[in-house]
């Protein structure tokens, strides 16, 4: 084993902390916004700091062959991306990334577009970025010997425990939503059915046709207002983010801040 359990903690963490970083700066320019990327609450992506972690110790024994550093790379980052997007999926029932419009993409989680991306991004990693971060670990573990690990973890995992427990609540409010979408159209329907007087009837038809903008019209409460800080992190920040069992949800999502 070429590190320590302390040490693989301590990578994890920082390489973790770095993905967020890369992330928030690459989307926030992209969408023209600040985008606080990443699944759990504190500043780091864990999906990078496990394949990173997990890349570090596959390709150690051949970091000095460009070739099989760039091959196992690629090779480990997609499995990283391809199984993180299914346990989002399963567990959480979200999907945050589709590459669906990439060619050679596998079922809209990994494409060889962004596999050749990760083969180059692992490379300059192990080569250049790696050993930096690694004497920064050295002198952290010679004076911590392994608190700073311990502390990592504690955080974490609690850190993991309140973003579970906030993510199951995002999805039942997914729920409610469709559920009030779906009665909205229902009275739309039945005063529809029930309309005495022909232009009734078409001004009724009218806002079915134009439900998304009807139903923002006729809601109580600013949209934001019926959303949780996450929540509303989550649909900024993740614009391509679907919610798989929630479909009015979904139509809507990104007009819930629209209507001020």
């Amino acid at each position: 084993m070429p590190y320590t359990i302390s040490e693989l903690v301590v990578l994890f963490f920082t390489y973790s902390v770095v993905g967020w970083l890369w992330e928030t700066f690459y989307c926030s320019i992209k969408d023209h916004h600040y985008a606080y990327r990443g699944f759990l609450f504190g500043p780091y992506c864990p999906v990078y700091g496990f394949a990173v972690t997990t890349i570090l110790v596959a390709t150690y024994n051949v970091r000095d062959n460009l070739f099989w550093l760039f091959v196992i790379g690629m090779i480990v980052a997609s499995i990283f991306e391809y199984f993180a997007s299914v346990f989002l999926e399963k567990v959480f029932h979200m999907k945050l990334w589709d590459y669906s419009d990439l060619w050679g993409n596998l079922q809209g989680r990994i494409a060889p577009a962004i596999s050749l991306f990760w083969g180059i991004g692992v490379v300059l990693l192990v080569r250049f970025i790696q050993p930096l971060i690694q004497q920064v670990i050295n002198w952290e573990e010679s004076w911590t010997h392994g608190f700073l690990a311990l502390f990592i973890t504690v955080g974490m995992v609690t850190d993991t425990a309140m973003t579970i427990f906030s993510i199951r609540h995002f999805h039942m409010t997914t729920k409610q939503w469709d559920q009030r979408i779906n009665d909205f159209q229902e009275q739309l329907r039945h005063r529809i059915r029930t309309a005495a007087q022909p232009e009734e009837r078409a001004l009724r038809k009218q806002q079915l046709a134009n439900w998304r903008e009807s139903f923002l019209t006729h809601l109580e409460k600013r949209p934001e207002q019926l959303l949780r800080w996450n929540e509303r992190r989550m649909i900024k920040s993740f614009p391509k983010m679907r919610v798989l069992d929630a479909k009015r949800f979904n139509q809507i999502k990104q007009d819930l801040f629209s209507n001020k």
